[in-house]
């Protein structure tokens, strides 16, 4: 059942994600509502792993949010996943979903002809920042073609976990 859960509800964010550009608040909150009732009638592990696995990756992934690397629906579907999965569980989820995000954009780069180009971007990004120290969006508004939904490793990583890779 709860890897069934995992699956809908990251299936459902990737599909909302490219309709939209955004995860509803209220498909989130569904999705926080099922992790808690999983948890109350499915799981024998304490209230802590419940929070743990909602409020570790918001503490964990704020920086990333911060500085407009990853979106906050992102963010917060990592979070009702972690409601669902556990706090052990989910963070092997955001570790598989980062690598998977690493492998499919060094993929789009090398493909698109822009690797050298997108390298140049972020180190000066990171020059900026250290010179003057204001945060400024990383991500371009709109449609751009390096504006990579996030939703996509997130669903190859639930998909791992169903298949019980990790």
């Amino acid at each position: 059942m709860q890897t069934a859960l995992v699956l809908f509800f990251a299936g459902g964010a990737l599909l909302l994600d490219f309709q939209r550009e955004k995860i509803p608040n209220s498909f989130i909150c569904l999705a926080w509502g099922t992790g808690v009732l999983v948890w109350f009638f499915q799981r024998t592990e304490g209230l802590g792993e419940l929070l743990g696995g909602i409020c570790l990756p918001i503490l964990c992934l704020i920086p990333l949010f911060r500085f407009h690397m990853l979106g906050a629906g992102d963010i917060k579907l990592f979070s009702a996943l972690g409601g669902i999965m556990g706090s052990s569980e989910i963070f092997k989820l955001m570790g598989c979903s980062f690598l998977t995000g690493a492998i499919l954009s060094l993929g789009f780069l090398i493909t698109c002809g822009n690797l050298k180009e997108r390298i140049g971007y972020f180190l000066s990004y990171c020059c900026r920042w250290g010179r003057t120290g204001e945060r400024q969006p990383y991500r371009k508004k709109g449609m751009e073609p390096e504006n990579f939904h996030f939703t996509v490793p997130i669903f190859v990583g639930a998909m791992l976990y169903a298949g019980g890779l990790y």
